[in-house]
């Protein structure tokens, strides 16, 4: 396990009971000049315990795990570090519409299937690092499309008022953070500053009482700002 991080360096701490598992995603992650797994849960308590003293930007949870709840854990995290929690990356096989929303709205950033190929870990960390969201479970676009059974048309109309409240340009950054952008990749493309775009993102959130950028991507469909694409 990588100990040692330089001052860009994302910091990924991984939970999962199993030694094999573990193992395997940490040889993967080290080979990568701007990660470092500075930490192994076996669980939840070890998880919240290691996140308080390590500082992680990314939390790497197995949901398919024995004993091991993704979802709960993002939701404590949330609560005990409502401003500064990792981004919880996800691993799970289980593709139930309510379990993934259920994911989202308890404050996962990002959902693989817990058979992905682990080459695909690295580039889903960096992502969920740099503000973007990684949605790759089979039915994450059928959920978006469908969240709480609103059609886009209804939702439109219901969301109309929240969305009044805010500039054009926080409307731009809410579109593109829901279309799966990280901070940077919105800052080029509005030609803005990154600390710019993390300052829209944050006074939209209050503007709409949203607590995180989950809520807001969720939000974001909801209201029909952002249509899902076709699978």
């Amino acid at each position: 396990m990588t100990n040692t991080t330089g001052a860009d360096c994302i910091r990924v701490l991984i939970c999962d009971p199993r030694h094999l598992m573990r193992a395997g995603m940490v040889s993967v992650l080290e080979r990568e000049p701007d990660i470092s797994v500075v930490g192994e849960a076996l669980d939840g308590r070890e998880m919240l315990a290691a996140v308080q003293s390590l500082r992680p930007h990314v939390a790497l949870i197995n949901h398919d795990a024995d004993a091991v709840d993704g979802i709960a854990m993002a939701r404590s995290l949330r609560r005990m570090a409502p401003d500064n929690a990792p981004g919880v990356l996800m691993l799970s096989s289980r593709t139930e519409q309510a379990e993934l929303l259920s994911a989202l709205k308890g404050g996962v950033r990002g959902l693989l299937p817990g058979n992905c190929d682990p080459r695909t870990l690295p580039a889903a960390i960096r992502d969920i690092a740099g503000g973007a969201m990684v949605l790759k479970s089979p039915n994450a676009v059928q959920l978006i499309g469908r969240l709480l059974n609103r059609s886009p048309e209804v939702s439109a109309s219901a969301g109309s008022g929240q969305l009044a409240l805010l500039t054009t340009r926080e409307r731009d950054v809410l579109s593109l953070v829901a279309n799966g952008h990280s901070n940077l990749v919105i800052a080029k493309m509005l030609s803005l500053s990154e600390a710019t775009v993390k300052s829209h993102l944050y006074h939209l959130c209050q503007k709409l009482g949203l607590r995180d950028r989950t809520q807001a991507v969720i939000l974001a469909y909801e209201t029909g700002l952002v249509r899902p694409c076709a699978a």
